[in-house]
């Protein structure tokens, strides 16, 4: 009851000046500038040419499911995220370099999944900016710890620790963080059962006349809380590439992409069956394949990238020990150019994640494991610049064949510091 009211409160503190703004160019100025404590009377702008960027940001969520389950409870929950880049040929030392880094910070209790007694037949997080960093409730993480530097003008090399949903940013679809965007983990970051939230390792980044290509070299285990890892590549390596095919199609940008990851560590042996008093073997190697489709359907007259469109992803997988046979994830998303408000942002998608059959015989003595599938809906209502509310359906046919469909409403904030 606390939370709640604190969270209409700081909502209604926010939205009072939007209200009752008079007209002076200082209040003007309050409700137009990109972030809520506006440019530090030039201090930010002048670390900007200096080649450094600070930006922080607070996501709140007030979340629960409204069908489906006993306990109806909502609750609520934030997280922090900062952003800091520097920029090395502005900070006078060398051309095309960069480090990057990204703190998270959350705390509370919402409905998450996997794990909540709310949602026990749920598999995958309906609120990912709550489920990640993994493990690390009201704990501060630097979930991005790397360097990139530019090779020529169609070359980059990224190396160091990665949050792989940072790579995702500038995606009008997938990605987000959880903090903008979807909140369900299936569009935020598709499992592919091969690729940890966090990684240690090298990503490069090459483009020629036709095809972008890309190439990445991972440890295969999950780095969220490690800084100097130790043991890296110990259990194994990651390997992946993908190839990109942008172009246009009615005059509109398209993209098409294929992507491959191999991984030569040890799992479970699916096969084996999981009784308690019996341990499993293991089986080396594991993969994903992916496809990934977009094309922009409405794009701004001033710059194409703000766009909405439809997006489609489908892939394929060994089964085991990745627990994923196959999926797919898609839908329409993007600016809300076709109401007249082109910093709103909307989506209506769909997942469906299909579990292989080993992993369903090893779980049949204690779990009747089905696939799982969902549809996710939201709007994301610029209030200023610097201050978005986003309302938020989500309803799961959930993996176990025991729980009935759980509809799922939400209320997320963004306020940008």
């Amino acid at each position: 009851m606390k939370a709640t009211v604190a969270f209409i409160m700081v909502t209604a503190t926010l939205l009072a000046p939007c209200v009752f703004a008079a007209e002076s160019p200082l209040e003007d100025a309050f409700l137009t500038q990109q972030y809520l404590t506006g440019d530090w009377r030039g201090s930010r702008s002048r670390l900007t040419e200096q080649g450094i960027t600070f930006n922080l940001e607070y996501t709140s969520t007030y979340q629960g499911p409204v069908q489906g389950v006993e306990n109806k409870d909502f609750d609520y929950g934030g997280q922090f995220d900062g952003f800091i880049n520097f920029d090395s040929r502005k900070l006078g030392l060398w051309d095309g370099g960069g480090f990057h880094m990204h703190a998270e910070y959350n705390h509370g209790k919402p409905v998450v999944g996997l794990g909540d007694s709310r949602l026990n037949g749920v598999f995958f997080p309906v609120n990912t900016a709550q489920v990640l960093p993994l493990g690390r409730s009201e704990e501060l993480e630097f979930t991005s710890l790397y360097f990139s530097q530019q090779i020529g003008e169609q070359g980059k090399v990224l190396f160091g620790k990665i949050n792989v949903i940072d790579l995702l940013a500038s995606d009008l679809f997938f990605g987000g963080w959880g903090i903008r965007r979807f909140m369900n983990v299936a569009f935020v970051a598709p499992p592919s059962g091969v690729l940890p939230p966090t990684i240690f390792g090298a990503i490069a980044n090459f483009e020629t006349d036709s095809v972008n290509w890309t190439f990445k070299v991972y440890d295969p285990n999950d780095r969220t809380s490690d800084y100097f890892p130790d043991a890296l590549f110990s259990d194994g390596v990651n390997i992946a590439i993908s190839g990109a095919l942008p172009g246009k199609l009615m005059g509109r940008k398209t993209r098409a992409s294929v992507d491959a990851t191999y991984s030569t560590k040890e799992g479970t042996d699916l096969s084996d069956v999981l009784l308690p008093e019996l341990e499993p073997g293991t089986k080396k190697g594991s993969y994903s394949v992916s496809f990934q489709f977009s094309h922009h359907l409405q794009e701004s007259r001033y710059n194409p990238d703000d766009a909405w469109g439809v997006f489609l992803k489908l892939s394929v997988a060994d089964g085991n020990p990745n627990p994923i046979d196959a999926s797919v994830v898609g839908g329409i998303g993007g600016k809300a150019l076709f109401v007249g408000r082109p910093q709103d942002s909307f989506g209506l998608g769909y997942f469906y994640y299909a579990f292989s059959n080993e992993l369903r015989n090893a779980l049949e003595p204690t779990t009747d494991l089905d696939d799982e599938q969902g549809v996710e809906m939201f709007y994301s209502y610029e209030v200023t610049p610097w201050f978005h509310i986003t309302a938020d359906i989500q309803y799961i046919d959930p993996a176990s064949v025991s729980d009935d469909n759980v509809l799922i409403a939400g209320l997320r904030t963004n306020i940008r510091f």
